[in-house]
């Protein structure tokens, strides 16, 4: 039997069309969230269509029949098994679940047996070799979380609530409502500085509620400007005039020590003595009506501690740095945490959240040590035995932070937070019996979001070193240049094709139907690249980090270019450039194709961290343009005026 590298060619490129097969066939199936366009009766021909198709496509690719023949007969036979044992995922789901750990598994013996026929120096075989592992050990971490995170692309059937009871959505709520018991909900909305007109326009929303047992406690902590509180304290008084009964308590506190969460918990000592839940809203949150009325019914069930619904926003229309932030923000909010929740992952985020008042003091409230006191309850309530849902649907949109500064600053937060998380609460992701009896696909999908930004880094560093090692043995003269198969290209366009289909679909799931604003999105993801590395990196030290909250006033037109906030991103970025040219340069050391392939690493990379200097360069026109056009404060426009302090 032939065992070399060249005897998997055609196992890789059947993978790889397959791959991309199953991606296109999920486009056709799963048009909405939750939503499947293909009656059941069409698995058979998805099957055999999709795989007879990749057979005959890879013949056409590779010239090879025969030789993809075993890989052939145990994909199907994999897929069967996988399709008996988790009848929840949909055929497209089931090929696509099929098709990444045989990818892994023949990869890896393809990649073993090329790094063997190559007759590389110890050393550097050793290093390959090491490389090798940590990529598929990453792989198989990645494939076990996406698994959850594109349960949305997926799946068809769901064991965990995906939408509202019936109850509170097939008849007018106040009908419904009169049915049923009202819990008693404190809504708390800390505020610290906060344009009133903002503030006011949330406090708004929250006397509209379609909701009769509800009260709102406005906590200002620590502004020492008057003319920012007074007028929430006065209109508070106004719409209790307008309600004929007091909802809403006024609270000034300073000094308040905790940031938004002393004031959270100051709520939590000031709150009516019957409060059955507590709901948490930010203080540019706008609320629908309906957010108490269809989102209370889910603590029908005692087992649930809390329920989340989306981050989302408003005002970002006409702004291309709006927009991209948007898009940036909404694929992991509307795809992939409802899949995290279907598999026990689901964690609060802070604002349009609702938790159980009882469990939320039992494990002592809110964290004022941790950036993201919202997901850190979370835990501590799963661990104590409760769980919790996340929602798809938007009951309340927010701002956008105005400046790439403050975007970088919010993100910051959202990632060192999780890594301070894991850094604390280790021990409550053991197995069991040395941790308390949390679901295994719980405590993994946890463990892997906290450690996100350090696979991030870990995986860069091993790429910078892997190309340097063989660069610098390629020089030398240690070794002889590698020739990389042609296979090895056409799987890479395969995958890169694929990549393209799969971030597509999820942009639309989100809701994103324009080409250009799916590209701006990309950008804006990459451009957060270098915060999200030393964000997990900050996070890994004991020393408190400082909580910085996003501003929520226009802000003024500035003269800044957009390298004074990204000046380290650039300067990564421009490197990266410079050493893929460089490779580029040295192809007759390096070798052609392993030249090639260094460039395009490289330039991946400059891209990744250049994209930063376009977002801020993005942020600043916008903000001049908003600065031009008056920056009236309009509440519709969701912004007000900075104030003269």
């Amino acid at each position: 039997m032939d065992l070399s590298r060249s005897s998997f060619d055609s196992s890789m490129a059947f993978l790889a069309v397959m791959a991309l097969l199953a991606a296109l066939l999920a486009v056709r199936a799963v048009p909405a969230p939750h939503k499947m366009a293909r009656p059941q009766s069409e698995e058979m021909l998805e099957i055999f269509g999709a795989s007879g198709a990749a057979l005959l496509l890879t013949a056409l690719l590779t010239g090879h029949v025969v030789d993809q023949l075993p890989i052939f007969v145990l994909f199907l036979n994999v897929a069967a098994i996988l399709r008996y044992y988790v009848n929840r995922l949909s055929m497209p789901g089931v090929l696509w679940m099929t098709v990444q750990p045989l990818a892994m598994l023949v990869s890896g013996v393809w990649v073993s047996l090329g790094i063997v026929e190559a007759q590389l120096p110890f050393w550097v075989e050793g290093l390959a070799f090491a490389g090798l592992g940590s990529a598929l050990l990453f792989f198989a971490l990645d494939f076990a979380e996406r698994f959850a995170r594109e349960a949305v692309l997926t799946h068809e059937q769901w064991r965990r609530p995906i939408a509202p009871p019936l109850i509170a959505s097939s008849r007018p709520a106040a009908e419904a409502m009169a049915d049923r018991h009202e819990y008693k909900v404190s809504l708390h909305l800390p505020c610290y500085a906060e344009p009133p007109e903002v503030v006011k326009a949330t406090m708004d929303s929250l006397a509209a509620q379609d909701y009769q047992a509800f009260e709102v406690l406005v906590c200002d902590n620590n502004t020492k400007d008057e003319a920012l509180w007074r007028p929430l304290e006065a209109h508070c008084a106004v719409l209790n005039r307008r309600l004929g009964r007091e909802v809403f308590r006024f609270f000034h506190k300073s000094p308040l020590p905790g940031a938004k969460a002393g004031a959270l918990n100051f709520c939590l000592t000031v709150m009516a003595p019957d409060t059955e839940i507590v709901a948490v809203v930010d203080a540019d949150y706008q609320a629908r009506p309906d957010f108490l009325s269809r989102l209370t019914p889910f603590f029908d069930d005692p087992g649930i501690a809390y329920v989340q619904t989306p981050h989302d926003y408003r005002a970002y229309e006409g702004s291309d740095y709006l927009t991209a932030c948007y898009w940036e923000y909404m694929p992991n909010n509307k795809v992939d945490m409802p899949g995290v929740s279907e598999y026990g992952g689901a964690f609060t985020i802070g604002t349009m959240c609702l938790l159980r008042a009882g469990p939320l003091q039992q494990v002592g409230g809110w964290a004022e040590w941790c950036l993201t006191e919202d997901s850190e309850v979370s835990v501590r309530l799963r661990a104590a035995g409760y769980h919790g849902l996340y929602l798809g649907e938007t009951f309340g949109r927010g701002l956008i932070p105005e400046t790439f500064d403050d975007y970088k600053k919010q993100r910051f937060r959202w990632t060192a937070g999780p890594v301070q998380q894991l850094r604390r609460y280790w021990h409550l992701f053991l197995p069991a019996p040395f941790a308390p009896p949390m679901p295994g696909w719980t405590k993994l999908l946890e463990i892997l979001r906290c450690v996100a930004p350090l696979r991030m880094l870990f995986g860069l560093v091993c790429a910078i070193f892997g190309l340097a090692a063989t660069s610098a043995a390629l020089a030398t003269a240690t070794m002889a240049p590698i020739d990389i198969p042609d296979i090895g290209w056409l799987v890479l366009i395969l995958g890169m094709m694929t990549g393209l289909v799969r971030t597509w679909h999820r942009y639309r799931l989100a809701g994103c139907s324009d080409v250009g604003a799916m590209i701006h999105g990309e950008i804006a993801r990459m451009s957060l690249s270098y915060v999200i590395l030393v964000a997990g990196i900050g996070g890994l030290s004991s020393k408190p980090l400082a909580w910085r909250r996003t501003p929520k006033f226009a802000v003024e037109a500035t003269k800044e270019t957009p390298f004074t906030s990204t000046l380290i991103e650039t300067g990564i970025g421009g490197i990266s450039l410079f050493i893929g040219l460089l490779a580029l340069m040295s192809r007759d050391v390096l070798g052609v194709e392993f030249a090639t392939l260094a460039f395009l690493g490289a330039a991946g990379f400059a891209l990744r961290f250049l994209s930063a200097p376009y977002m801020a360069a993005l942020a600043i026109r916008h903000v001049n343009r908003e600065a031009a056009s008056g920056g009236t404060g309009d509440v519709d426009d969701g912004r007000s005026p900075s104030p003269a302090l």
